[in-house]
């Protein structure tokens, strides 16, 4: 793996990004959740007075792809694209002695000289060459050894490339930011979900995952890593493609339920089932949640154990037996 750093000014990075030679999809990438408009606000605002900012670092493949910095580089396109006004707490900017107001402004309201002092400013970029995936999950488990991976962020480093593609597939389709909130994306709940999702997609008679703790977890990693399913990973995506058509922007899926409704659509569509049935089951299941207290008794020993899983996964298949 070569490893190459160099400062990029702003208008040198937002011009290969319009021009498609930076990109923000590649399968090792990690999410970072959306940020607030606060911290968006603070990072341009860090940029204009100099101050420093946390490195990009992309990988060569084909075009340069970010694998970290992806809310930095895409907060500072979309507000040289007026994609946002700065916060109205900001302080005034100054530079060469003169004060400039800078609080609540979008970008194509700022005074000419901000605007270059922006588009001037340097982030450092890390570019990597001739890597293996397994390096590149390995020297990001590293770089993040001062600051806790959470349990789904610690098993990344454990999966074999084709898992790791296929995962970072299935987190990419837009369904997640519907279906679950900023803070539960922020905490990697996608990666935990799609994990879950392919495990169910597997349980069987002859495999038995156990459990949805951390070591059940791994061990299905392990077990996964050579045998992953293309045809059940497709209607995975098909499943995911359904639920975000059938579902309205505003809907929030419990995360204890949301991989077990996920496997129902995978069910019905690899079974050739009524999809319109079973949305309107889960529509009316989600409706009534709150009162659902059949279904909530199937969660108060822990959402991870065995026991949970297996009457939750029993739940749902009876749900889609009678389709």
């Amino acid at each position: 793996m070569k490893v190459s750093g160099a400062n990029k000014a702003l208008q040198t990075l937002t011009n290969k990004i319009k021009r498609g030679n930076i990109i923000f999809t590649h399968k090792l990438q990690r999410r970072e959740g959306v940020w607030s408009k606060s911290a968006k606000s603070l990072l341009i605002d860090s940029l204009l007075r100099g101050y420093p900012v946390n490195p990009v670092y992309t990988v060569m493949d084909g075009k340069q792809a970010v694998i970290d910095g992806v809310q930095r580089l895409s907060t500072c396109y979309s507000y040289i694209n007026d994609g946002f006004a700065l916060s109205k707490n900001l302080e005034p900017l100054v530079l060469d002695e003169q004060i400039y107001e800078i609080a609540g402004k979008k970008f194509s309201k700022l005074d000419d000289v901000v605007k270059d002092e922006l588009m001037g400013a340097q982030i450092q970029v890390y570019e990597i060459t001739n890597y293996t995936d397994k390096e590149v999950r390995a020297m990001f488990s590293r770089l993040n050894g001062g600051k806790p991976l959470n349990t789904a962020q610690k098993m990344t480093p454990e999966m074999s490339d084709d898992l790791s593609g296929v995962v970072s597939e299935i987190l990419s389709h837009p369904f997640f930011s519907k279906a679950l909130t900023s803070a539960q994306l922020k905490s990697s709940v996608d990666l935990s979900i799609t994990i879950e999702i392919l495990m169910l997609s597997e349980a069987s008679d002859k495999y038995d995952f156990g459990s949805f703790s951390r070591a059940d977890k791994q061990k299905f990693i392990q077990y996964y890593n050579n045998k992953v399913d293309s045809a059940k990973v497709e209607l995975i995506k098909q499943a995911l493609d359904k639920m975000d058509e059938v579902f309205s922007g505003d809907v929030k899926i419990p995360k204890t339920s949301l991989s077990f409704i996920c496997y129902c659509y995978y069910r019905v569509i690899k079974d050739k089932k009524s999809i319109s049935k079973l949305t309107d089951t889960v529509k009316t299941f989600l409706d009534e949640y709150d009162s659902n207290e059949e279904y909530k008794s199937l969660i108060q020993q822990g959402t991870s154990s065995g026991e949970s899983v297996k009457a939750r996964l029993q739940y749902w298949r009876k749900i889609v037996k009678e389709l």
